[in-house]
């Protein structure tokens, strides 16, 4: 799973300076300002920006979206670390059984060799 380099750089700046990024300074008789709206940042029907309001229901919905992609990541790692288990179960279980064959195949040839000798 890996998230946009978009999001990534988001999740990655500060919230100072995304408080900082979405305020629109206003000129002293309370008009916006001639230069365009930040991107990402749509005005509302009215032409109004309010940055409180969509700026914490983006905030909201981007730590949502990073909440829900955090847990399918440990999901995935859960995943991951248990099928590591078994299968280093496995090759452990392998192994001693080629070691109980091995000391059989022994004690079988110790037992001929001794058989031979009487």
């Amino acid at each position: 799973f890996q998230l946009s380099e978009d999001v990534v750089n988001r999740m990655k700046e500060s919230p100072q300076s995304k408080r900082a990024n979405q305020r629109s300074p206003h000129s002293s008789n309370g008009a916006a300002p001639s230069s365009p709206p930040a991107e990402g940042k749509p005005k509302s029907p009215t032409g109004t920006v309010s940055p409180s309001r969509k700026s914490s229901a983006a905030e909201q919905e981007l730590y949502r979206r990073y909440e829900r992609e955090h847990a399918l990541v440990q999901e995935e790692l859960l995943r991951l670390a248990k099928r590591e288990r078994e299968a280093a179960g496995e090759a452990l279980n392998a192994a001693l059984q080629r070691e109980r064959n091995n000391a059989n195949e022994e004690r079988q040839r110790a037992a001929q060799l001794v058989s031979y000798k009487k």
